[in-house]
């Protein structure tokens, strides 16, 4: 605690708001950076623990080409970031994702690397997605001058004198990243991985570290080239100018959709957010030392507002909002705290019926600043398990009150109005990335991703309308798969209530940059900047101090001073393609989807063949065989008869391992101990069925058996196989007999996770291929095909 709080609990009395006020879009885009925003978070962190930085690697010539590595050690870790820079003509620089050439590249090393490591990286690492990372990597990005401020300060340098202040205001950021990949993407760790690390247990510290150590080099590069033009004139960027410069970042459509696609994610940053602002206003007083760091926080966000520039007719109308909401609140503060028993509490009421959604958003920032001591805490608990299995329990009478508490804006939407589902999301075929299409004059939409949350709600309930209220939701799946992937997103609504946008996402006036802000914000981003509708710039680390300026603490065990190793850098064998487990989920769960797979089901097979992959296992080969076999049919074929001991499907039709796992899980289809177990099949690819049944045997902490005609495997009561695990890979079919294990199941040994064949790869890529859209003049246009960046 410190001298700006009270004794205080940490419960509050003030109920946060609730999500009917939060997550609209029109407010979530006015959302600012806050004290738990995620750049905030790792400073913080890294400060407190004392990590040292230094650059063992500077390998650049006179052009700027070359590479050099940043490192980043805390007490129990070191990261590197290894940098690539690339003497890029102009004509080439795109920030948009169609590009194929950057001004620099960028990987986060999970410790030191060798010099192995290093070439192995400038191999791929400039490729960006046309190469490949390994687990021992955290982060992709790449980066591109800001070419007017870039020139402007280098000639400015080498010529022994600061550059233009007002050169420097107008841009704010001498590189600007245009795209930083992690959590599995491209070859690189799997969150799963790492998050257990107190460093990174925050959503999003490795990619935030990168970006920082990003900023460092920006400076050094552009310092680098001063000299080499100006020799022993040149000088220098002043102090006061480098704090000023930020990392620019250009991001598009490809960032819209992720708070849909992760519900419980985005529930749990909203509320350690709302949770913060209840603390806040639950507090009986307002102490001196809290008011005026609340002043200094205000006096910040006029100065910030002051800098903040904009073309773009949205914004600029934000802005005016923005600076005349904080004069309203200059003027309030002139009384503040005044004698109201929750003083805190008052001032935000006020800022309710007297500020725009922009100011009211600006206030949240400003209020939880001096509060450190009663929020920070909140930080750890913006992480998220996302394995949300569903409640086949549920009686549909309860899921239909969940629809109308959790729903009811979506139920209120007329869908028949074309203005309603006038727009689509898809991904282009072109570049692989999330795009935003015209219904009535683009095609694709039969392709159309599951983001039209609102319909998909609509829908579901109107399914529902004509079954039983005392109906489960195993049964009602049973019979339509097609609503598992809303039936889930209701379900996880029930018990988090911010996990859902409440606007209608494919209407004709959806603004995509609204999500964009929202999850910027969180990632603690100032000067948002629209382009377009579709894209936009903003500012990281501005005003942050720089790695290389913090004082290092004294070393006593010689890590900050360790040099490069030259081990060789450990390869996978070949033909394997080191993919990640989350890539491997994803490419698995769009081929089925593009073999006529729901989308509910389409995530049940990613999940599976993930599974197996960290089994030791071949899911990704498994699935294939499946898909290939079955065809367009491959997730139809359900149980259709489910007797006492006996689930199969209608005139001996193969089942669907994807469909009866769910489908068993859903029923809690264990048999009883003792019993004679239940007779299975035929079905196909049966391997893929020992992930649900892991699922079962870890829900009941049951130990199961999976038999066949000459063979057997068992799962403990923890959901880990073992037996003959390779014969049953090897079976395309079989009839199958399920039942608890009388006896005592050994603990499975630990397998090691395998990579996945190229070729397999290749062909399930062939399917996923059938959910992408191809690409148009509207939509190149769209991803900023033909602008120039070269401001």
């Amino acid at each position: 605690m410190t001298m700006l709080d009270p004794p205080h609990p940490k419960e509050a009395s003030v109920a946060p708001r609730p999500p009917q006020t939060v997550m609209r879009l029109a407010r979530m885009g006015a959302a600012h950076p806050f004290r738990l925003s995620f750049l905030r978070v790792m400073l913080r962190r890294m400060a407190a623990e004392g990590w040292r930085f230094d650059r063992p690697v500077w390998d650049l010539d006179a052009r700027g080409v070359g590479r050099a590595v940043y490192r980043a050690t805390g007490p129990d870790r070191t990261y590197s970031l290894v940098a690539f820079a690339h003497d890029l003509p102009d004509d080439m620089r795109s920030d948009r994702v169609i590009a194929t050439a950057w001004d620099a590249t960028f990987t986060l090393f999970d410790g030191m690397p060798s010099s192995a490591d290093l070439d192995r990286l400038q191999a791929n690492v400039p490729l960006q997605e046309a190469g490949r990372i390994s687990g021992r990597e955290l982060s992709l990005s790449r980066a591109n001058r800001s070419v007017r401020l870039w020139s402007h300060v280098v000639a400015a340098l080498a010529e022994g004198r600061q550059p233009d202040p007002a050169e420097i205001a107008a841009v704010g950021y001498l590189m600007r990243t245009t795209a930083v990949y992690g959590a599995g993407k491209f070859g690189a760790a799997d969150w799963s991985d790492i998050a257990g690390r107190p460093e990174l247990s925050v959503p999003f510290q490795a990619e935030m570290l990168s970006v920082w150590l990003t900023r460092q080099f920006t400076v050094d590069i552009v310092e680098h080239l001063a000299r080499a033009k100006g020799g022993q004139g040149a000088v220098r960027l002043s102090r006061e100018i480098r704090e000023s410069l930020g990392v620019g970042n250009s991001t598009g459509l490809g960032m819209a959709p992720y708070l849909v696609r992760h519900p419980v994610l985005l529930n749990n940053w909203i509320a350690a957010r709302e949770t913060a602002l209840a603390r806040v206003r639950s507090l009986s007083t307002a102490t001196e030392p809290a008011v005026e760091e609340f002043k200094a926080a205000w006096a910040a966000a006029v100065a910030n507002a002051g800098r903040w520039r904009s073309q773009h007719p949205i914004q600029t109308g934000r802005l005016a909002d923005l600076r005349r909401d904080l004069a309203r609140i200059g003027d309030r503060l002139a009384t503040f705290p005044g004698d109201a028993p929750r003083p805190w509490d008052a001032l935000w009421r006020w800022g309710e019926g007297a500020l725009s959604l922009e100011g009211q958003e600006a206030l949240l920032a400003i209020l939880l600043e001096p509060h450190g001591a009663l929020i920070d805490d909140l930080a750890q608990t913006m992480a998220a398990d996302e394995a949300f299995g569903i409640d086949g329990a549920m009686t549909l009478d309860a899921l239909r009150a969940v629809l109308a508490a959790s729903y009811d804006w979506a139920l209120a939407i007329d869908f028949s109005d074309p203005a309603q589902q006038a727009r689509f999301w898809y991904v282009s075929e072109e570049k692989l990335e999330p795009r935003l299409g015209e219904r009535a004059t683009e095609a694709g939409a039969e392709r159309e991703q599951p983001l039209c949350v609102g319909r998909l709600a609509s829908e579901l309930d109107a399914a529902l309308a004509a079954w039983p209220a005392d109906t489960t939701v195993a049964a009602f799946l049973l019979r339509h798969p097609e609503h598992r992937y809303m039936v889930r997103r209701a379900q996880i609504a029930a018990t988090h209530p911010y996990s859902e946008v409440r606007d209608n996402l494919i209407a004709a006036d959806v603004l995509p940059i609204d999500l964009m802000r929202c999850k910027l914000a969180f990632f603690g981003a100032s000067h948002f900047d629209p382009r377009s509708d579709k894209w936009v710039r903003i500012s990281l680390f501005q005003g942050a101090p720089y790695p290389l300026d913090i004082p290092a603490e004294p070393d006593p065990a010689g890590a900050a001073a360790a040099p490069l190793s030259d081990a060789p850098a450990p390869l996978r064998r070949a033909p394997e393609v080191a993919l990640s487990r989350n890539e491997i989920e994803t490419l698995c769960t769009k081929a089925a989807r593009g073999t006529g797979f729901s989308w509910g089901l389409a995530e049940e097979a990613g999940r599976a063949a993930a599974w197996l992959h960290a089994q030791g296992l071949d899911g990704a080969a498994a699935l294939l065989a499946h898909l290939e076999r079955a065809g367009d049919q491959a997730g139809q074929a359900l149980p259709a008869a489910i007797a006492p001991g006996h689930w199969t499907a209608a005139g001996g039709v193969t089942l669907c391992p994807v469909a009866l796992g769910a489908s068993l899980v859903d029923f809690g289809g264990v048999p009883a101990a003792g019993g004679r177990g239940l007779a299975l099949g035929p079905v196909g690819r049966p391997l893929m069925l020992l992930p649900f049944l892991a699922a079962l045997s870890l829900a009941r902490q049951t130990a199961l058996s999976l038999s066949w005609d000459g063979g057997q495997v068992w799962l403990d009561g923890a959901g880990s196989p073992s037996g003959d695990l390779a014969a049953l890979a090897d079976l395309p079919l079989a009839m199958l007999h399920l039942a608890c294990d009388p006896g005592t199941v050994a603990a499975a040994a630990p397998r090691q996770a395998r990579g996945c064949d190229g070729a397999v790869a290749d062909r399930l890529g062939l399917f996923a291929l059938r959910t992408t859209v191809p690409p148009s003049a509207k939509s190149r246009e769209d991803a900023g095909a033909g602008t120039s960046d070269n401001d």
